[in-house]
């Protein structure tokens, strides 16, 4: 797999994720436990919008013919910070909650800055090739 299908099927999850804890966040939090209230629940909405906008960005960015992978990077520096979140208040997210986080995070936070150095660097090198002709 490239760089860009890697950054691509990353956003492409981001955008499906967020979608679905935006219209369905009691389906996708049944399991943290039964405080379902809508303060709750307006967090889960303003994280999936969250992950929506990372992930159209990272989409349109990756329509360019060269793209720095900007984007994909912010996506990146999200995941990153939602597994380090999810070590530090642990107790509060319990074992469940962190590990959910986790599997969900590391390997997109890895993922999202492979692709992100990828592009930057094709695109540096394609940058130094075309000011050599």
């Amino acid at each position: 797999m490239n760089d860009r299908t890697v950054a691509r099927s990353i956003a492409l999850g981001r955008v499906a994720f967020g979608l679905t804890m935006l219209l369905i966040p009691h389906t996708v939090l049944a399991r943290v436990g039964e405080d379902q209230s809508g303060p709750l629940m307006w967090m889960a909405r303003a994280f999936g919008i969250r992950d929506m906008v990372l992930g159209f960005g990272a989409i349109m960015e990756l329509t360019e013919e060269d793209p720095e992978g900007r984007w994909v990077a912010y996506g990146a520096a999200a995941d990153t910070c939602d597994a380090v979140a999810a070590v530090v208040w642990r107790e509060e997210l319990g074992v469940a909650g962190m590990a959910a986080t986790l599997s969900l995070a590391v390997p997109a936070a890895a993922g999202g800055w492979w692709s992100a150095f990828g592009l930057h660097r094709n695109r540096a090198a394609h940058g130094a090739d075309t000011m050599r002709t």
